[in-house]
């Protein structure tokens, strides 16, 4: 069950040795200096079958430092959705979010989700590269590959935002708790399913504007995933117009 006013954050990391530890010193600076949670966060990194020594690298962090980090992992690689779906059964926080480990997306941004998701009385508050306020900084063929998607999905599904990719997420917990059961994917398009269910159940979503620095170049997805999206996608539109599974 939640507890009152505590923060917690899920990081889902594969093969994110060169990145977690940096990652996981900025979100503790970050919650240590927001006065609203700087008493009551905690972060879960889940390793989604990292074959690098990600898990090793957590736990020494852990291992070195006082606050309130875990480490959960699993074998194989099972994929982000699955990840986030995952660690959600082992936080508490009253309110959620969900950060790429790559450090692409600064925790800071959670403290404006924050404010927005306060201010507007909103149900869940999702950083957007479509936002006119946004900062990207992304390869052209990165969002060459976005933009496809995006086209895609706004054809297929109708949803109040422009943007459900985008690696940071904020949610209150009781509306995570009541659609999570509804996702059934467990890779990149998780975020579009998460979202259908969110909206289905009437809740209150907002885009929020990002400061996005791309590190990578294609990014995680390859070939292979580019085809998994696609198909999780058209299984999503099934179970969204035919069986209306998300009302």
């Amino acid at each position: 069950m939640a507890e009152a006013e505590k923060f917690s954050i899920i990081i889902p990391a594969y093969n994110e040795a060169g990145n977690i530890a940096n990652t996981l010193r900025e979100a503790i600076k970050v919650f240590k200096n927001f006065k609203d949670f700087k008493n009551s966060f905690e972060i879960l990194v889940v390793d989604d079958g990292s074959t690098d020594n990600t898990s090793e690298i957590v736990n020494a962090f852990i291992d070195s430092s006082p606050e309130n980090i875990s480490l959960k992992s699993y074998r194989p690689n099972r994929g982000k959705g699955y990840a986030l779906r995952y660690g959600f059964n082992f936080i508490s926080g009253t309110y959620v979010l969900f950060l790429d480990a790559d450090l692409d997306l600064h925790p800071y941004l959670a403290v404006g989700m924050f404010n927005l998701i306060q201010k507007k009385d909103a149900d869940a508050v999702i950083g957007s590269k479509k936002n006119r306020h946004s900062t990207i900084n992304y390869p052209f063929i990165r969002k060459f590959l976005s933009s496809g998607y995006y086209f895609f999905i706004r054809t297929l599904f109708k949803l109040p935002v422009k943007d459900t990719q985008t690696g940071i997420k904020l949610f209150r917990y009781e509306v995570l708790k009541r659609c999570m059961d509804k996702v059934k994917v467990n890779k990149y398009a998780f975020d579009l399913e998460l979202l259908l269910a969110i909206n289905g159940k009437g809740y209150k979503i907002i885009e929020s504007p990002i400061d996005l620095r791309a590190k990578r170049r294609f990014g995680r997805i390859g070939i292979k995933d580019i085809f998994s999206v696609f198909t999780d996608t058209i299984k999503i539109f099934y179970r969204y117009y035919a069986k209306r599974f998300y009302d």
